[in-house]
């Protein structure tokens, strides 16, 4: 049996047990209207130093946090999941500042402001009908480490939308966008012609914008795409959340933005360090797995 399908057995019988308590029996709905939800999990009291050299430690060194994590994941009703190319096939990946990567634009970076975001932004939204696998519904990030004046702040898309006119927001859905490949991929490829919003049979919109990784075909587009950054940098529309230790906030990936301010990581093993994982809200055919021995590894490949 393969290492996420021994962790995921685990968090089912985490599940349970947390289904048991009632203790967070109110946080899906939470997430569904609000966009966003923000609990409390126990991790481990004898937690390692941040790996900042590697960026991963194994599940053996932080069993509580990362049985905890991918069981309240579960229990949201998610299936969790992580996608070729990226994090060497792990479930959760760890957040730190690596030593040598402070510039870069990922979950390994630190000096620079990471701006609005969805993750994984060039693969499959909710309601489109493609060949490539779905961009995660759902991100939860569970702090172990934190340091002074750190924000992992949400906006919502509405807020952005908001600020739009119909014709605007017309024309982010039309298909004249290039989406780049994340910087958290070993491999950097970019898709053509796809929509910035899509409209869903619900009348709410999905998105995949990424400030740092999408750009326009043509001025026409560019002029809209640049007053959806403007909007998107209003830190009024900003919920920035402290986390604590133990504090795991999930979001929808599809409905709202995230962003992380830049800080300057001390390296010493006590940096920030947070608990990544990807949710989806209905389980995938197998055609979208790279093995089907493991039920969580989906392709990426174009």
């Amino acid at each position: 049996m393969n290492t996420n399908s021994e962790l995921y057995l685990k968090a089912i019988q985490r599940m349970n047990e947390l289904r048991f308590s009632g203790e967070y029996h109110e946080d899906r709905e939470v997430l569904a209207n609000k966009g966003f939800v923000v609990s409390e999990l126990k991790i481990d009291s004898n937690l390692p130093l941040t790996p900042i050299r590697t960026g991963f430690t194994k599940n053996s060194e932080i069993p509580e946090s990362a049985i905890n994590l991918l069981g309240y994941v579960c229990l949201l009703g998610m299936y969790p999941v992580v996608y070729q190319g990226e994090n060497d096939g792990r479930l959760i990946r760890h957040v730190v500042p690596r030593v040598g990567l402070e510039t870069q634009i990922s979950s390994y970076g630190s000096s620079l402001d990471f701006y609005p975001h969805v993750d994984n932004p060039d693969l499959r939204l909710r309601g489109e009908v493609d060949f490539r696998s779905p961009v995660p519904d759902t991100l939860s990030l569970l702090c172990l480490r934190q340091q002074d004046n750190v924000a992992t702040s949400i906006l919502k898309l509405d807020d952005i939308l908001d600020e739009l006119s119909e014709e605007e927001i017309k024309l982010l859905e039309e298909a004249e966008f290039t989406v780049n490949r994340p910087a958290s991929f070993e491999k950097q490829e970019s898709i053509d012609k796809l929509p910035l919003l899509f409209k869903g049979d619900d009348g709410l919109y999905v998105s995949r914008f990424d400030y740092h990784n999408v750009r326009a075909s043509s001025p026409k587009y560019d002029s809209v795409l640049e007053k959806f950054k403007r909007a998107s940098l209003d830190p009024k529309k900003w919920v920035s959340l402290y986390l604590k230790l133990g504090q795991v906030v999930t979001f929808d990936n599809q409905r709202t933005l995230h962003t992380r301010n830049g800080f300057k990581p001390k390296f010493d093993g006590n940096d920030r360090w947070l608990l990544r994982v990807f949710g989806l809200f209905e389980k995938c055919h197998d055609k979208y797995f790279l093995d089907t021995s493991c039920k969580h590894h989906l392709h990426t490949k174009i």
